[in-house]
């Protein structure tokens, strides 16, 4: 598993000395999502990855400003890793499921969703959905990977 200082030492342009309050189980979602700006972001152009955490459970990217010939796919590959987070366990980055202890929301595999008090976590069933006037509503589906189509949550 790539840690922080990995992600700095391959995406030396891109990752300066940004924020990450995330554990080590994301970093692959990072990747990916570095990756996606590695490729699509013109050499010229500068790049700066401010702040990487966990809220309600699931990852957050922040980011400055990009070129609008590169924004939908960085917002693409911003939006899928998000909506990945939400089943891969931030300890160690295998198949997770969003949990709650004590208000605290995570994503955690079998074996991280108990505490050191030996508290289990209430797992959830669900998925994030996301609304966007060019494509509607869409969900992550894990085993596919990939956003498909949805209808928007109920009440909306």
């Amino acid at each position: 598993m790539m840690d922080t200082s990995a992600l700095k030492a391959k995406y030396p342009r891109l990752v300066h000395d940004p924020a990450f309050e995330c554990k080590a189980g994301w970093t692959g979602l990072l990747d990916d999502f570095l990756a996606v700006v590695d490729r699509v972001l013109p050499a010229d152009r500068k790049f700066r990855l401010l702040q990487v955490k966990e809220k309600l459970g699931g990852l957050r990217i922040h980011y400055s400003a990009v070129p609008k010939e590169a924004s939908e796919e960085i917002h693409i590959a911003e939006r899928r890793a998000e909506m990945r987070s939400e089943h891969i366990c931030e300890t160690w980055g295998r198949r997770g499921r969003m949990g709650n202890l004590d208000g605290y929301w995570f994503v955690a595999c079998e074996e991280h969703r108990v505490d050191e008090n030996g508290r289990v976590a209430v797992q959830r069933e669900g998925y994030t959905r996301y609304g966007m006037p060019s494509v509607g509503w869409q969900r992550y589906d894990f085993d596919l990977d990939d956003l498909v189509p949805c209808n928007p949550p109920e009440g909306y």
